[in-house]
Formats: C-alpha cells, sequence, structure tokens
C-alpha cells in the first residue's frame, strides 16, 4: 500500500482539475420534476453527465440512470462494495462569502467552494482513490461500484429512482460525514404547521429543512422601526431595517447540530413576542424559542448511543394573513415519531393551527464490532496513526441508511471543524489527500 501512497503524487493535478470542474455547477436543487430529463436541474444533469463522461474515458464502466443517479465501476465479482457520494449541494448567500462559492479558492491550504467538503471534494477522493487502484492493475474480488447521486440534501430521491432497476450492494461506505467512522445515524422527520397570522403581514427565512436560517425577513401591519432598532442593541443581535423590512442575522448550521448556529428566525420571534400582538410569535415563543430539543413541545429525547434528540425550526413563511413553519427533528430512537406527532398535534389545536406530517425516515445502525466497522477502522488508523478514536453517531443522514450493510466514513477529520452548510465551507488539502489515501486502503482491504 505504501507504494500505493506515493502514486497520489502523480494525480494530484488531475485531482484538483476534476474537483475545480464539479465545484463549477451550480448543483443546487432547482425543481423537482420526475418526468423531466433534468429531474433536479439542468446544472446536476451536466455535472453527472461530465463526470460519467470521465469516467468512461478514464476505463471505467459507467451507467446513468435517467439523470437521478449514476455510477463509476471497475472489477469483477457477484458483490458489490458501494461507495457512495452525491454532486448536490445546499443553497449559498453569496454575500456571505469571501469568495466565489462555485470557484474553488485555494488558500491557506483549504480549498474554499460550495462542495469542498459536502460531498464533491469527498467524491473526487474516492473517484482518484479507485483510479488508482484500477490503474495500478489491482482486481478486486468485488465489483467496487461509485454510486453518485443529485439529491442527497433534498431527500434522496435520487437513489430511490436508482434502486428501483439497480441492486442494492452487499456492504459499502458512504464519505460525507466526519472520521474515524459514522456507525449510527439517527432518525428523521419533517413537519409543516400552517394557519392564519394577524399581525405579520410578510416573513421570508429559511430554505431548507436541513439548515439552520441565518436569515430572517419580515413585514409588519405596524412601524416599530425605533423599536427594533434598540431591541438589536440591547440584546447586541445582528440586524438592519431596510426596504420596509425588518431584518435580522444569525449564523447557519447544518440542522443535526442546530446548537451550532444562531437561528435568525428566533432572534425575529423574540423581537415579535415583545413588542406585538402576532399570535404566530406568541406561538413560536410557547413551543420553540431558544429550545433546539423540544423540550417546550415535551418530545425531547436521550439515547445512551444516539445521543439527544434535536428540532430545528427551519423554514417560515407568512403571506395573505396565512403562515407555513417548517420543522426538521433528529431522532436518536424510532419510538419518539408518534411522540412528536402527538405532542405537536396537541400544541397546534390550542391555536387552531393545522399540523402536517412530511414523513419520517427510521434510524440507521451498524454494529461497531461488525467486519465493515473494524476493517474501516484498520483503514483510518493506518494512515492516520489515531488508535485512540472511535467509531460515533450522528444526527445527520447520509446515503450510508439507503443500502442497509453501510457506514458514512469521513471526510471531516478529528479535531477539524465541520463546516458543512455554511458560508466559507472549505476544506483541508491534506485531509483532500489523507482521505484518498484512506479510501484507497479501505477498498483494498474489503476486495482482495
Amino acid at each position: 500500500m505504501d507504494n500505493l501512497d506515493l502514486k497520489i503524487n502523480e494525480y494530484k493535478e488531475d485531482a484538483i482539475n476534476l474537483l475545480k470542474k464539479l465545484i463549477s455547477y451550480k448543483t443546487v436543487l432547482e425543481k423537482y420534476d420526475q418526468n423531466s430529463n433534468a429531474p433536479f436541474g439542468i446544472e446536476n444533469k451536466e455535472a453527472l453527465e461530465f463526470l460519467l463522461e470521465q469516467a468512461k474515458r478514464d476505463g471505467f464502466l459507467t451507467k446513468n440512470v435517467d439523470n437521478f443517479a449514476g455510477h463509476i465501476e471497475f472489477g469483477s465479482g457477484e458483490e458489490i462494495l458501494g461507495v457512495l457520494a452525491h454532486l448536490d449541494v445546499v443553497p449559498v448567500n453569496e454575500v456571505e462569502w469571501d469568495s466565489n462559492p462555485f470557484e474553488l479558492s485555494i488558500r491557506d491550504d483549504k480549498m474554499y467552494a460550495r462542495g469542498s467538503i459536502d460531498d464533491k471534494g469527498p467524491l473526487v477522493s474516492a473517484y482518484i482513490a479507485m483510479k488508482i487502484l484500477k490503474d495500478s492493475g489491482f482486481k478486486p474480488n468485488k465489483r467496487i461500484r461509485l454510486i453518485v447521486g443529485c439529491d442527497e440534501e433534498s431527500g434522496s430521491r435520487c437513489l430511490n429512482h436508482y434502486f428501483k432497476t439497480e441492486r442494492k450492494p452487499e456492504l459499502g461506505f458512504s464519505p460525507d460525514a466526519e472520521f474515524p467512522l459514522i456507525y449510527g445515524e439517527k432518525g428523521m422527520l419533517s413537519y409543516d404547521i400552517i394557519g392564519n397570522e394577524n399581525v405579520i403581514t410578510k416573513f421570508v427565512c429559511g430554505e431548507r429543512y436541513n439548515i439552520v436560517p441565518s436569515k430572517a425577513m419580515c413585514k409588519l401591519s405596524i412601524n416599530l422601526e425605533e423599536e427594533f432598532s434598540f431591541f438589536l442593541k440591547r440584546n447586541n443581535y445582528s440586524g438592519e431595517f431596510k426596504d420596509g423590512y425588518y431584518i435580522t442575522y444569525g449564523v447557519a448550521a447544518h440542522a443535526m447540530c442546530p446548537q451550532n448556529g444562531i437561528n435568525a428566525a428566533y432572534i425575529m420571534f423574540e423581537f415579535l413576542s415583545e413588542y406585538t400582538d402576532s399570535l404566530l410569535a406568541k406561538f413560536v415563543k410557547e413551543y420553540f424559542l431558544d429550545d433546539v430539543y423540544g423540550k417546550k413541545l415535551g418530545y425531547d429525547y436521550y439515547d445512551e448511543d444516539m445521543k439527544e434528540l434535536t428540532s430545528n425550526l427551519a423554514i417560515v413563511v407568512v403571506d395573505n394573513s396565512k403562515f407555513r413553519i417548517g420543522v426538521n427533528c433528529r431522532v436518536p430512537v424510532d419510538k419518539q415519531f408518534d411522540v412528536i406527532t402527538k405532542k405537536v398535534t396537541s400544541a397546534c389545536e390550542k391555536y387552531n393551527y393545522l399540523f402536517i406530517n412530511l414523513g419520517h425516515s427510521p434510524r440507521h445502525f451498524v454494529y461497531p464490532n461488525s467486519q465493515l466497522v473494524k476493517t474501516l477502522m484498520e483503514s483510518y488508523q493506518e494512515v492516520t496513526g489515531d488508535y485512540e478514536s472511535k467509531p460515533v453517531t450522528i444526527g445527520g443522514g447520509t446515503y450510508a441508511r439507503e443500502i442497509g450493510n453501510a457506514v458514512a466514513f469521513g471526510p471531516v477529520f478529528v479535531g477539524r471543524e465541520d463546516v458543512c452548510h455554511i458560508a466559507n465551507e472549505y476544506m483541508y488539502v491534506e485531509d483532500f489527500f489523507n482521505s484518498m489515501k484512506i479510501y484507497m486502503r479501505a477498498m483494498y482491504k474489503l476486495c482482495k
């Protein structure tokens, strides 16, 4: 394996150039249309087509499944080792970035771009690892299949469609979380609450259920510009009054760890509950404000393996006296799904609001003493020399849950900040190539 590690030097330029090209595609979900030849938008389609064509030129077998997802493969054997990564990325607010989020910028030994760490960078690391093995003459006893999706950030409809016609791998990993390894992922449930509003005439906040919103904007039927300015100064909050909108600014974070962000909607509702008679603000204050664990609604829960339940108020829309708020929960045990439904329904009935369950996915769990986990841990340990760190569980959801016997494996190294879903997302250049070494070892060990 040491000789293969050295070969990475020969592929570094190709790896960076491939990542630059993939970053240039603005693969944010436009509009889902299952009957279109670009179901997740033209940029996702073109990025997938480009990658598969590049892999074909590199000597791999490829397949595009209706532009929902595709795969890149080499090797023979009955079993399949699946490596699952995605091209789609979460939206950006370009004013928050120090450089173009869709142009790879390398500075201070970091690669800045949307998708650099989630998940285009890790995808390229895995792809180049495959290429080095193939070019070096390695004959795996399984088919190594890099499965590439285009909708991981919005519900994985890509793989739901893909697996209607393609066989699920017997084992696998997804380079879309943290090292050393993720053996468990919380279940997920999203819900909406809708109703009427009496004071707020317009409210715009959030786009995705899996992001803590960093900006909230609202218009009111009364003038509170002076009070708003005082409120912001008194609490040292970031915001402004501009073009008739009251605007608050927070800090984005992944919905799996909302405690790491500052929810701009919470700041706005704190102001509204203090200075107005808004029923929606009263409701949010009673059941959501400054609570990321579901305690106010009574559905909080802690599990020894999966840790605490988290709750992210992600979306707020008010228009024409109607409102919708969207919430995403990361749930440690499946029995809590019913508890969430009952508790939120009860709270809504008190205000004559309507609860809408948007669906849930169960938790994903692979035993830490399984052969898959042991082999992947060996691969990580041999490259890093880290024999202290243990496998963990997360609140995020990855493609690993799509095939059962799979885990999330990297790319965020121990001690590194998790910068997924935030402005100025980056991946260390060193980590990009070290993860390549780890993935190459993992593929080799699992398929020799």
